[in-house]
């Protein structure tokens, strides 16, 4: 049974959040619109300290609760590769830290339009070298919701071609495997899928590609040799459009927990402190990772 509470954030991704991503075609303001209605909507995590790192190119946002214990939750933010930021994911992120008893780090990675691909992925594989440089690879978690799905899995192939130590484990979140848009989900639920309108999905996926390949392996996961991926955790909702994203990830990983939710919106986790729904998602993601972590 759906909570009431989950009911007021279903009501609100589906009648303010949705039309907004619609109808709103500047990605620039969308993005400082997406920002302001997040953070009005996340519950704070008391214990949390927050600091910044910063690099050439971003900057990187540290939350550090107070169980914090010398492991480390390397999220990449969702958003389409265009809105989105550390700030608007920093209290999901430092919940699932809590949990596995981590830091969290949240890349402000380059966005498009201003920085198509590979400006994004570049980043988070610098963010990860850089976490390399302070943490073992055996106490890291890579996470990611939507398109920082799609960038927690370009990131561990390039570690592959690379020969560095691949993380601990992977934490997706209604990840978006497939930049092609060629899954039947794709039209199916544009109508049953709470919050991410079709008129932006076909927006902002160009303006990352640029003249890039969708189906090109080093941008849609869908296509990529995933058979060196750490253990990863996988949850995605009902209905949505990217459903058969995580579904096709499930076959593909090597070794994952799959959970699928109904009557949630795309990355119904950011509710988490609100919704028992999010809420129990965030700790059934926590146990499965902390099988992987000292």
């Amino acid at each position: 049974m759906t909570s009431r509470r989950q009911h007021l954030f279903n009501g609100l991704a589906r009648y303010l959040e949705k039309p907004l991503f619609a109808k709103i075609k500047d990605q620039r303001k969308l993005a400082r619109v997406f920002d302001g209605l997040a953070v009005g909507g996340m519950r704070p995590l008391r214990g949390t300290k927050k600091a910044f790192l910063h690099t050439p190119n971003f900057c990187i946002r540290r939350m550090i609760p107070n169980t914090a214990q010398g492991n480390l939750l390397l999220y990449f933010h969702g958003g389409g590769f265009t809105v989105g930021s550390s700030s608007t994911h920093r209290w999901l992120a430092a919940r699932i830290a809590a949990g596995i008893r981590a830091e969290a780090w949240l890349p402000d990675y380059r966005l498009a339009p201003d920085h198509p691909y590979p400006a994004a992925p570049n980043d988070c594989l610098a963010a990860y070298k850089l976490a390399l440089t302070c943490f073992a690879p055996e106490r890291i978690v890579l996470g990611g919701d939507s398109a920082g799905g799609t960038l927690v899995l370009n990131t561990v192939t390039r570690i592959a071609a690379l020969g560095l130590p691949q993380p601990a484990a992977l934490a997706l979140l209604s990840p978006l495997a497939d930049l092609a848009h060629s899954y039947p989900s794709r039209e199916q639920f544009r109508e049953t899928d709470m919050l991410l309108p079709h008129q932006w999905v076909k927006r902002c996926i160009p303006a990352y590609l640029a003249s890039g390949n969708p189906q090109d392996p080093d941008i849609s996961p869908a296509y990529a040799d995933l058979s060196m991926s750490p253990p990863a955790a996988l949850h995605v909702a009902e209905g949505e459009v990217l459903y058969d994203d995580a579904a096709h990830l499930a076959d593909t990983l090597p070794d994952v927990d799959f959970r699928t939710w109904t009557n949630v919106p795309h990355v119904w986790q950011l509710a988490a402190g609100w919704t028992p729904e999010a809420d129990e998602s965030v700790r059934q993601l926590v146990e499965k990772l902390r099988m992987h972590l000292p």
